[in-house]
């Protein structure tokens, strides 16, 4: 009987386990289909590179002061519709981008202190592949597209390798578009996504412990 007791608190475990990733799992692409945000900061947009599919809208979201999601005429692709938000000090401007390729965009009363961010919109291409951007700097976009967002200060130069930071200390993390492949944008599970699976490593110990317990009481009972 109480080899069949032992036998049946494991199997609950370990379903507990696999139930547990799975609702992380689901956690995970639920989040993914969130809205991307950019926030504007003092003197920053976060993330400063982001990558999205074709039709995706994108939200410039105010978290301080007064700034504009101005895109460079010149640096984006040929088909492309330039954006404009003008300058506002509270709430947020949200454009769709349809055209694949490289959108370089900037702050229009902090451009000359480098106030500039990078979208790429499915894969990288454009007048904006093809010179240095004339106004601070953005990750490379090789880079975006891998890691999904590159958040402002993060450790990730224009070329795409570790450096000294980007521009000054990091400001914090955006809440972005939640793709889970980002490493300087959110890095990881979601909360609740993390808290699930930290559930299921217990059950998985729990489980490991009672089958070591059940052998061990087996031995006993041969013993005897």
């Amino acid at each position: 009987m109480t080899q069949m007791t032992n036998y049946s608190r494991r199997q609950f475990l370990g379903a507990l386990g696999a139930g547990t990733v799975a609702t992380a799992g689901l956690t995970r692409t639920a989040t993914a289909q969130e809205q991307p945000v950019v926030r504007m900061g003092n003197n920053y947009f976060d993330p400063i590179g982001l990558h999205v599919e074709p039709g995706t809208t994108v939200r410039f979201e105010i978290a301080a002061g007064a700034h504009s999601a101005t895109a460079y005429g010149s640096r984006i692709p040929d088909a492309a519709t330039a954006f404009d938000s003008g300058v506002i000090s509270s709430g947020g401007f949200e454009h769709t981008f349809e055209e694949p390729g490289t959108y370089d965009y900037y702050c229009i009363p902090h451009k000359s202190i480098g106030m500039v961010g990078r979208i790429v919109v499915g894969s990288p291409g454009g007048p904006a592949e093809e010179s240095p951007i004339p106004d601070g700097d953005v990750p490379d976009s090789d880079t975006i597209v891998e890691r999904g967002a590159v958040a402002y200060g993060s450790s990730a130069g224009s070329n795409g390798t570790p450096g000294d930071g980007m521009m000054g200390p990091g400001m914090g993390r955006g809440p972005g578009m939640m793709n889970g492949r980002n490493d300087g944008w959110g890095g990881g599970l979601p909360f609740v996504g993390g808290a699930l699976g930290m559930l299921g490593l217990v059950g998985g110990l729990l489980y490991w412990a009672l089958g070591r317990r059940d052998v061990s009481s087996q031995g006993d009972d041969s013993a005897m």
